[in-house]
């Protein structure tokens, strides 16, 4: 007879679609007879046996809550920072150097889908290699314990939508801000051949200096011509609905930088009415909505939006692509024009800051002061922060290169393998240091590759 774990681990299986209904009466079955031969077998070993689920599964559906067993070598979860569908964000202490950090942890069950995995892997690459100011910056992957994690900033501030759902409606100023440093962010991924395809309050968080930085990479999408497939991309139509593009809404392959200033624009309109655009029973209803209905303006005119948001948020959410801006470039040159001089307002935070590690190991007046951009060799004392210019001399034999916003940083390294890697496919060897302006300490932290 099945007992009550093995039960509930096969609702989890089916509800997570890593099994198929005829899967699991088989194998329950094979677990009656073996009990009927006076041998008791768990479910998930059964499941193993034959071939249903990988050897590695025991290890995965083994491990327990990360609050409460601690999986992870280099660090110290203390809480959990927020939900999604198939992760959890812990707030933590990176043990060797203090410095506080989230870690995002893969579903146990969901891991156990190869193309839910891969988009996992996918966005802890993307994190990693990219170096951006409105991009949250990701340090290490890894394996421990049966779970999939890899660590990032831990940005003290709330998320746009939360602002608006705990503040109200954002001033016209401010938004613009955001939708600028969003720009920036978005043109620096669309001049890596990326494409975002998400973009939503949800997905952008402010720091206390008002400055925007965009945390999920989940769905984006490389726009090569010769590009493989994304993982991501397991259905027709992806994004959140209420704030795709009429095109991403139709499923078209042709997608181009454009989809997402639809997205911006939409996030603008959020911003500044305090709900989305469109609403409906279904989410087809939604985008068939994208597609063919146009702004109510009397929104638009009841919340008295100054004429260059509103103006900013026709031209973005033009049905018709060729009428959007060309890229996101010229979305920050037009829209910068209406922001004072002096940089973003600082935001008064509603959630409290990391708190702090109980030793530094260097103060930010340190002579050795880690830069926050990846390095491939250690750290030396001549190096300065990344308000303070230039980064850390290459090695022989690396040539320097341009880095976002031209300024200069050290080449990557090439992809490699560690050699006392167990296996699996081959990761830079990068090594990210921890800003202490962002994590609230210094140090560094190595990119491991247990995966």
């Amino acid at each position: 007879m099945a007992t009550r774990a093995d039960l509930e681990l096969a609702k989890k299986l089916l509800g997570a679609s890593v099994l198929k209904e005829d899967q699991l009466r088989d194998a329950f079955a094979a677990q009656a007879e073996l009990l009927e031969g006076g041998k008791s077998f768990p479910l998930d070993r059964i499941l193993v046996a034959k071939g249903y689920l990988p050897k590695t599964a025991l290890a995965t559906l083994a491990a327990g809550d990360p609050m409460a067993t601690q999986p992870f070598k280099h660090y110290r979860l203390t809480r959990v920072l927020g939900e999604g569908g198939s992760s959890v964000v812990y707030g933590g202490t990176y043990l060797p150097n203090g410095a506080q950090v989230a870690v995002k942890v893969f579903d146990a069950v969901q891991s156990l889908r190869p193309e839910l995995l891969a988009r996992f892997y996918q966005e802890a690459e993307l994190l990693v290699r990219l170096e951006h100011e409105n991009v949250v910056t990701g340090y290490e992957i890894g394996t421990e314990g049966g779970l999939h994690f890899f660590s990032m900033d831990w940005i003290a501030g709330p998320t746009v939508l939360e602002m608006i759902e705990k503040g109200g409606v954002l001033d016209g100023t401010t938004a613009l801000w955001i939708t600028v440093q969003m720009a920036r962010a978005l043109a620096y991924l669309h001049e890596q051949q990326l494409l975002h395809r998400d973009i939503k309050p949800g997905n952008v968080m402010i720091d206390g200096s008002g400055r925007a930085r965009l945390i999920d990479l989940g769905l984006v999408r490389r726009m090569d011509a010769d590009a493989p497939a994304s993982p991501a991309d397991d259905t027709v139509t992806v994004g959140t609905v209420e704030y795709i593009s009429p095109e991403q809404a139709r499923g078209r392959g042709d997608l181009d930088v454009r989809t997402d200033i639809y997205s911006l624009g939409v996030t603008l309109y959020h911003m500044v009415v305090g709900d989305v655009p469109f609403h409906g029973e279904t989410s087809y209803e939604v985008m068939a909505k994208h597609i063919l209905s146009g702004l109510d303006a009397t929104k638009v005119k009841n919340r008295r939006i100054a004429p260059e948001v509103h103006y900013a948020i026709t031209k973005m959410m033009s049905k018709e692509r060729e009428f959007r801006y060309a890229d996101c470039r010229e979305v920050e040159k037009d829209l910068a024009r209406f922001l004072p001089p002096g940089g973003p307002p600082p935001i008064v935070l509603p959630v409290p800051p990391p708190e702090a590690p109980p030793a530094r190991v260097s103060s930010p007046k340190s002579p050795v002061v880690p830069v926050s951009r990846p390095v491939v060799r250690p750290i030396s004392g001549d190096v300065r922060p990344r308000d303070g210019g230039r980064p850390a001399p290459s090695p022989a034999g690396r040539p320097e290169g341009r880095g976002p916003e031209g300024k200069d940083r050290p080449a990557r390294p090439d992809r490699r393998e560690r050699p006392d890697d167990p296996g699996g496919p081959a990761v830079p060897t990068t090594k990210k240091p921890i800003d202490p302006k962002r994590p609230r300490s210094s140090g560094e932290i190595r990119r491991r590759s247990h995966w």
